[in-house]
């Protein structure tokens, strides 16, 4: 995964843990911005990224939004969630940039292999998930806004009939050309943002993998330690202000994690430590930090771990490994709070974000 070459200086935070970025000594506003999961397999992942990140470069650069593709640390998982950011014009550009990435990548396979035959690709599959709640602002009643869609687009759009496993998620699989999935997106994120998810609607991401390990566990259940699942029971995050201007999620709440009530009591004397490590942007390292690392201890004080961010290595530079030691249970809430603040990072608008 990369990240935007960008000085933590540039993101200050005030006692409030209220975010303000600045470029040129001016304060950007984030108002107008939305979040798009979608999913991507493996290989898709790492065309999109291409060598030492230069096609993610390029489409962040051109297209002003933050691009993010999840770590995921199932070993079963074919699948990666990827996150872009930004306005909908934004996230839209991004998606025809990846999808033109894609096509083309599928092309030079084809020609680069001596038993290939037939035409070129021209066309692309991509999969958004969306909550299984805002399904009818894309299908419309009696189906007329999709259809309105396609055929002013020329995409096709398909949704699932159920949510992704062990989610409040469903999928709409755009396939088009670059350019018809662009005017597609543009589209579906009009409709996401005109058609907010209602106040007290639960969330449950999807997690590329989780079902799959839930079936083979002993216990019928996800590992306690997953960063991307829901929090565990009786956690409770710490409730930091939202930024200014901080559109809506498009899954209801700025955040697009809701938790239950209570606290995470550190764990007893003698009880069993271990240690996880994930890897998070270095742009987002200075929000999961804070001003005088005020929030990174709150997050050891919620969990009861010990945490420290490594400096990004010199092959990678936009990513710094962040390691969590404690229980299990103390690791899962841990990585839960440090993933809410990477994706509560909001880039500056309308600049390039790398």
């Amino acid at each position: 995964m990369s990240a935007l070459k960008r000085s933590l200086d540039d993101v200050q935070t005030g006692d409030e843990g209220v975010k303000k970025i600045k470029a040129d000594g001016t304060e950007v506003k984030t108002d107008g911005l939305m979040e798009l999961r979608v999913l991507i397999d493996n290989y898709e992942a790492s065309v999109i990224i291409g060598k030492g990140g230069a096609n993610v470069k390029m489409v962040r650069t051109e297209s002003t939004a933050f691009v993010s593709i999840l770590k995921t640390d199932s070993p079963v998982s074919k699948e990666r969630v990827m996150t872009v950011k930004g306005t909908g014009e934004a996230i839209s550009k991004a998606l025809q940039l990846i999808v033109q990435l894609l096509i083309d990548a599928a092309n030079t396979r084809k020609q680069s292999d001596p038993n290939g035959a037939g035409e070129l690709e021209t066309t692309f599959a991509i999969k958004i998930l969306i909550h299984k709640f805002l399904a009818g602002s894309i299908i419309g009643k009696a189906g007329a806004i999709i259809r309105d869609i396609q055929e002013t687009t020329k995409a096709r759009l398909q949704l699932s009939n159920e949510p992704l496993a062990a989610s409040t998620e469903k999928t709409v699989t755009v396939t088009g050309s670059a350019e018809t999935v662009y005017a597609a997106c543009l589209r579906i994120t009009t409709q996401l943002s005109e058609n907010p998810l209602r106040a007290g609607c639960s969330t449950i991401l999807y997690v590329p993998g989780q079902a799959i390990q839930a079936a083979f566990s002993p216990y019928g259940a996800p590992p306690a330690f997953s960063p991307y699942g829901a929090p565990p029971p009786g956690h409770a995050p710490p409730q930091y202000p939202p930024y200014p201007g901080q559109a809506p999620s498009p899954y209801g709440a700025p955040s697009p994690y809701g938790a239950p009530p209570g606290h995470h009591a550190p764990p007893a004397a003698g009880a069993p430590s271990k240690t996880e490590k994930i890897v998070i942007p270095t742009v987002c390292a200075g929000t999961v930090i804070g001003k005088g690392g005020s929030i990174i201890r709150d997050i050891k004080t919620q969990s009861g771990t010990q945490i420290t961010i490594a400096d990004p290595a010199t092959e990678a530079p936009n990513d710094r490994v962040v390691a969590v030691t404690g229980s299990a249970a103390g690791i899962q809430t841990a990585i839960y709070l440090i993933r809410q603040r990477v994706e509560s990072y909001q880039p500056p608008n309308g600049a390039p974000t790398m």
